[in-house]
């Protein structure tokens, strides 16, 4: 049987490659690290079974991934691949470096604690590396969910990088895919920039336009969206006489904000969080494609207890 290195196996060899050559393209990166491991057309031509994906350029691709979450990668640009500052930490051991060794490094151990409290939740299942009571379809489920987890993670750096307007513009494309304004996005407007008062955009709750939502959008990297921001949005809704309005963040809202916003009586007001707005792109398929749809097949027992 053909061994291949596992996925933390790659992550050194990473690091060491866009240390020697610097800022790299992503294909140009992981073929860089193919080489470097002088990994044998034999390795390489063994394939995923649900997506015919060679397995080793999965795995670096995935040692990309653990390593933008403890900040010793980061995307200096779409596409692209760049040391982070906690590199340096990590190539100073002198070894290949383990899954151990990332949750020594703050950056990883935060993503932790939020996935932690989001399990906590009940919005997602358990991280547990114990497989021995799982049935395959358990496996299943479970590589299922953090593929979509590592997807939400993958979002929100993007979604951090565009733009104020280009923010706005996406809120509104989300918005249209839910089939607010029947879906059209001709009713869905932004507002020209400038003095808009607080509003970012307005779009008709149906077709007929009979009612109107307000849209805030703050696209924030690391700030959190309080009570005075919210206070000030929902004075502008009450300026303009709606009823009815959706705030979203790129960053998360704080515990004042969202109580103010749970407390209003008059008006009604929807608060949708970086992650919240990662999870409907998904559901919603804006930024995000299909890209293989894997068939498991199981024995029908009809058809085998039917009678001749």
């Amino acid at each position: 049987m053909v061994d291949i290195p596992k996925w933390h196996q790659f992550m050194r060899p990473l690091l060491l490659v866009l240390k020697e050559s610097g800022e790299m393209y992503r294909h140009d990166a992981i073929e860089a690290v193919v080489k470097k491991e002088r990994l044998t057309d034999e390795q390489l031509a063994i394939l995923q079974e649900s997506n015919g994906k060679c397995v080793a350029k999965e795995r670096i691709g995935w040692a990309s991934s653990y390593l933008r979450v403890a900040g010793a990668l980061v995307g200096p640009k779409r596409g692209y691949f760049a040391l982070g500052p906690n590199s340096t930490q990590l190539l100073n051991l002198e070894r290949a470096i383990t899954k151990s060794d990332l949750k020594g490094i703050p950056e990883y151990q935060n993503h932790q604690a939020k996935n932690a409290r989001t399990r906590a939740q009940g919005l997602e299942d358990s991280d547990s590396d114990d497989l021995e009571d799982d049935t395959p379809q358990d496996l299943i489920d479970r590589g299922i969910k953090r593929l979509r987890s590592q997807l939400v993670d993958d979002l929100l750096e993007q979604i951090k990088s565009i733009s104020p307007a280009a923010f706005e513009n996406l809120i509104l494309q989300v918005l249209a895919k839910m089939g607010y304004g029947g879906g059209d996005p001709r009713r869905i407007q932004g507002v020209p920039r400038g003095k808009d008062g607080g509003i970012d955009g307005t779009i008709d709750e149906d077709k007929l336009g009979l009612d109107q939502i307000y849209i805030q959008a703050k696209r924030y990297s690391d700030n959190s969206v309080g009570r005075p921001t919210i206070q000030s949005f929902v004075g502008a809704m009450s300026g303009g006489g709606c009823k009815k309005g959706v705030f979203v963040t790129s960053s998360v809202f704080t515990s004042e904000a969202k109580e103010f916003a749970n407390g209003l009586k008059d008006v009604r007001l929807v608060l949708i969080d970086g992650v919240g707005l990662a999870k409907l792109m998904i559901e919603h398929c804006v930024g995000v494609q299909v890209k293989e749809t894997i068939q498991v097949a199981r024995l029908d027992q009809d058809f085998f207890n039917g009678e001749d």
